[in-house]
């Protein structure tokens, strides 16, 4: 709350606090002939804060404005003003909320990307998806003490990563770092020492286990291996690559809009003047 609380008085101060003669139930606090109005207020609660929160944080902004219009008041009587510097930051700040306003309005749809920009931006990039270090795709399992029957399941079964989701084990919050389910690829070197030991060696499809750490047991099953140097596969990127276009369209979006505001509003610098 500490965070947001300073910058909603900055906005108070710039928010339409009216002047003219409101209707008196809108009327949250005056100061002169200055007023702060409900839905000024209303429009800065977080709509998280419910019930003495709430009503804490109301408070702290009206008595904020309260006090900071009392005290410009009485800056303006004994002659004190805003210097250009001040005035400017004002200008600046108003300025910049306007601006994020439009700029928000602007890309504030989607960003289609197909398949044909996600699979051209995959070849046209290999260097990016290189690993640099051996990997390993692993599914994990937990117990801090063995279900017998689970892990008679486990024996007979392929595929650990059902056996975790049929007895909705992905689901449990356990004292082991690493969740219960598929673990993607992880650089061997940064798992723990008595999974490296355990899933030594090339072969994968395999499950491992139990193997005793001070936390309890756990199942392993290595569902590929990469070494070092191997470029990751296309459908393993996807989502990666998906997120580098859209933010790569959204910036030409803003770029073309910056360049076409500047155009309309013959916005021009002189740098010769001060550098």
């Amino acid at each position: 709350m500490r965070r947001i609380v300073p910058l909603i008085f900055v906005l108070l101060m710039l928010a339409a606090c009216s002047s003219d003669q409101p209707k008196p139930g809108e009327i949250v606090a005056r100061v002169g002939d200055t007023y702060l109005l409900r839905d000024v207020v209303l429009q800065l609660i977080p709509e998280s804060l419910s019930g003495s929160e709430r009503e804490f944080f109301i408070k702290k902004i009206v008595e904020q404005w309260v006090d900071s219009h009392t005290f410009a008041a009485a800056a303006v009587e004994d002659g004190i003003a805003l210097n250009t510097r001040d005035r400017w930051q004002i200008e600046k700040l108003e300025a910049e909320m306007l601006a994020n306003h439009y700029l928000n309005m602007k890309v504030r749809n989607d960003f289609p990307v197909t398949d044909r920009e996600i699979e051209d931006y995959y070849a046209a990039n290999p260097e990016q998806f290189r690993r640099s270090k051996d990997e390993v795709h692993l599914v994990h399992l937990f117990f801090e003490q063995l279900d017998n029957a689970i892990v008679d399941e486990i024996k007979s079964s392929k595929d650990l990563l059902e056996v975790i989701e049929k007895n909705y084990l992905d689901t449990q919050i356990t004292r082991s770092v690493e969740p219960n389910g598929d673990l993607g690829f992880l650089p061997v070197e940064q798992i723990r020492p008595e999974f490296q030991k355990a899933i030594r060696g090339t072969k994968t499809g395999l499950i491992y286990g139990p193997v005793k750490t001070s936390l309890g047991y756990h199942y392993l099953q290595v569902i590929d291996r990469q070494p070092a140097e191997s470029i990751r596969s296309l459908s393993l990127v996807t989502p990666e690559i998906r997120n580098l276009l859209i933010a790569a369209k959204r910036h030409d979006l803003i770029r073309d809009a910056k360049e076409s505001a500047r155009k309309n509003f013959k916005a021009e610098t002189f740098y010769e003047n001060i550098l």
